[in-house]
């Protein structure tokens, strides 16, 4: 049973991956996102070699063309040192001698024969003449001499030169005089053969051993030492070292170029995961804009690596992506897009790509941390990405200085003036990217805001009511956003536009007619309802012809969710016959986000306090009111696609009855005469008294 389940389960598992891998027409944009940024990527990795690399990087056997500098610390062994150490001691061996043991017998044999007077056995035609010319005596005295010599040396080990030196120590110590002497010597030699011979294998053999004997000399390397001179000959050990510290040859870097586009590749499916998590998935728009961006910061990375330089380009990167794309998603952008410039634009030396690890994760951390309260200013932008660029440039000095490498005040000059330069451009280049993409930074929604909008002013002119309820609407939603710690601006801009719909037939709506004039009271409650509902549609028109983003269409589609239209419902259902729910509810959807939800209820309290039939003077009826609202909306399960929690719908309801008593207070003012009178009455006493 168990392995039953087991097989299943995997079964399962198998079907789903496969189903995943399949291609679905809703995920075209990332295909896009992977093939445009391995295409860029190789594009980058070919031209850099094309233009730059294959004419100035080293190749083995000629002479380098610049001097190269390490970059991280290494170990290494110097094999021409090694060998040249090895060599000297193999060389303090010269020769190998072995004692003959055949010769030492041929020794004593022949002096015996010398000793008989065989002479002609053992020496040569002339020595054996002299010998017979010499007398007797003379000669009887030279071979015992000769006699006792070469028994006394015959156990001696020697070569011939010692052999020749210890025979006439010998001889000088006779009483035979130098002629004598010289004949005994020519006896000797040749009757004394040396017994050490060299051994030619055993020598080459311990010289052999000795060397191996001697250890390899290892170098360490140091970050900022120099590695190969401008003019040195590029060698294999040489190239090796360099490639070793991410130097790359002058031919084509196939490998280099193969690894970072699998990283690329594998890196591609960790932010499309992030985003399928998220309520909000980017359009086919924005998945372009990320890679554009992307593709930006990898090539001035490159360029300014070439120039020498640290370009800073991930600055760009953190201020454009956290500004318009939500905070979680950017994160991981930054963070996998950032190493993979270091390693385009450097190479894939470990130390670099950790240089790179570190600071692309630095960027992404406190990027997300500056920007996780949407900035209402640009200068606040420009701030942050200043103060941005200032850490960054401080973590590279300190790992320059951890790892030892030269410290120069091109760094230094150029952490600050990357600086300050990226925080203008982010600035300067929003406005572009939000036109093309269809993206929103904090600083659009600012401007989409302000009353000086067409829209706005359409609204304060043609539905004057209409724009007074959006901006207390506006309000209400602020408010409750900041208590949830949610983007107020998004909330605030979504909440001024939600009801543009409502240009097309603004009296229509009760807060733009008249007192005692309502032209519904004309109409039938099905034409009516369709009036009412149509706004909705109108307002997509009107927002599609005004080119407003896409992110506060949702708010003009979502604030009324499927909602009832129950004043007209039940007038309906009190003048007509077979009428449903469905025909009087808007067509929705429910809202699907946090912010559009809490502007459909700040859209549905702001209206039932206007509309309501009593003053609501005392926060007992603004309580009622607002629980009344809130809950109807509950049960009508118009938030079921919205996270929020118990918590959450409490303080969103205490805020607005906050905001709502501070703007429903009664105003008391005293009558001028009682003032006047109770003044000169104090006056008088005063008088009095003195």
């Amino acid at each position: 049973m168990t392995e039953k389940k087991k097989k299943t389960s995997l079964d399962k598992f198998v079907i789903h991956t496969i189903d995943k891998c399949k291609f679905k027409p809703e995920n075209k944009q990332y295909l896009f996102l992977r093939f445009y940024l391995l295409f860029f990527a190789a594009l980058l990795i070919s031209l850099n070699w094309y233009i730059s690399d294959r004419k100035d990087n080293y190749s083995v056997g000629y002479p380098s063309k610049k001097t190269y500098f390490a970059l991280i610390t290494s170990r290494y062994e110097d094999k021409m040192a090694t060998l040249e150490l090895r060599q000297r001691a193999a060389n303090r061996i010269v020769d190998v001698m072995v004692r003959d043991e055949e010769e030492t017998k041929q020794l004593a044999e022949r002096l015996s024969y010398i000793e008989s007077g065989k002479y002609e056995i053992v020496l040569n035609r002339e020595l054996t003449k002299l010998l017979l010319k010499i007398p007797k005596d003379t000669k009887e005295k030279i071979i015992r001499a000769v006699i006792q010599i070469g028994n006394k040396i015959t156990d001696k080990t020697h070569t011939r030169e010692q052999q020749a030196k210890l025979i006439w120590k010998q001889l000088n110590l006779t009483e035979l005089k130098q002629s004598e002497k010289n004949v005994a010597f020519q006896i000797l030699d040749v009757v004394m053969s040396p017994t050490l011979h060299s051994d030619f294998e055993m020598t080459a053999r311990l010289r052999e051993d000795i060397s191996h004997q001697i250890p390899a000399v290892i170098r360490e390397i140091r970050p900022g030492s120099v590695l190969v001179q401008k003019g040195q000959l590029i060698t294999v050990e040489l190239a090796k070292l360099l490639r070793s510290q991410g130097y790359p040859d002058a031919k084509y870097p196939w490998k280099n170029l193969l690894f970072i586009l699998f990283v690329i590749f594998a890196w591609s499916f960790w932010p499309v995961w992030i985003e399928s998590g998220l309520k909000e998935k980017l359009s086919e728009k924005e998945w372009l804009y990320v890679s554009i961006v992307l593709s930006l910061v990898w090539a001035l990375e490159l360029i300014f690596a070439r120039m020498g330089s640290y370009s800073m380009a991930v600055l760009g990167m953190t201020g454009w992506l956290c500004l318009t794309i939500p905070l979680s998603l950017s994160y991981h952008i930054i963070f996998g897009g950032g190493i993979i410039s270091v390693m385009i634009a450097y190479g894939l030396s470990p130390g670099i790509i950790t240089i790179g690890f570190i600071l692309a994760s630095f960027s992404a951390g406190i990027g997300r941390v500056l920007f996780l309260d949407p900035p209402n200013h640009r200068m606040t932008i420009w701030k942050n990405l200043f103060f941005l660029g200032i850490c960054l440039g401080t973590l590279s000095i300190l790992i320059h200085w951890g790892l030892s490498l030269s410290i120069t005040k091109k760094l230094v000059v150029s952490s600050l003036v990357f600086s300050a330069v990226w925080g203008a451009v982010v600035v300067a280049l929003l406005p572009l990217w939000e036109n093309l993409f269809d993206v929103i930074s904090p600083l659009r929604l600012l401007e989409l805001s302000h009353p000086s909008q067409p829209l706005m002013k359409r609204l304060q002119i043609e539905a004057p009511g209409t724009y007074h309820h959006t901006l207390m609407v506006g309000t209400l939603a602020e408010a409750a956003a900041d208590e949830l710690k949610m983007n107020g601006l998004l909330v605030k801009a979504g909440a001024y536009y939600h009801d543009i719909g409502k240009l097309k037939n603004p009296m229509y709506f009760v807060e733009n007619q008249k007192k005692g004039e309502n032209v519904h009271d004309n109409l039938s409650p099905s034409l009516s309802e369709l009036v009412i509902i149509s706004h909705v549609k109108d307002g997509l028109e009107i927002a599609d012809e005004n080119k407003l983003p896409k992110v506060l269409r949702r708010f003009i589609s979502e604030h009324h969710g499927t909602t009832l239209q129950k004043y007209f419902y039940e007038k309906a259902q009190a003048l007509e016959d077979n009428v449903t729910e469905e025909q009087f509810r808007y067509p929705g959807p429910k809202p699907q986000t946090r912010e559009t939800a809490l502007v459909m209820l700040a859209d549905s309290v702001e209206a039932a306090v206007k509309g309501s039939n009593k003053p609501l003077t005392t926060l007992r009826d603004l309580t009622l009111l607002v629980d009344a609202v809130v809950d109807s909306k509950i049960k009508d399960k118009q938030l079921e696609n919205v996270d929020f929690t118990f918590k959450d719908i409490s303080r969103i309801k205490a805020s607005f009855i906050e905001i709502l008593m501070s703007g429903y207070h009664t105003r008391e003012v005293r009558d001028i005469k009682d003032v006047i009178k109770e003044k000169q009455l104090k006056t008088s006493i005063e008088k009095e008294n003195v």
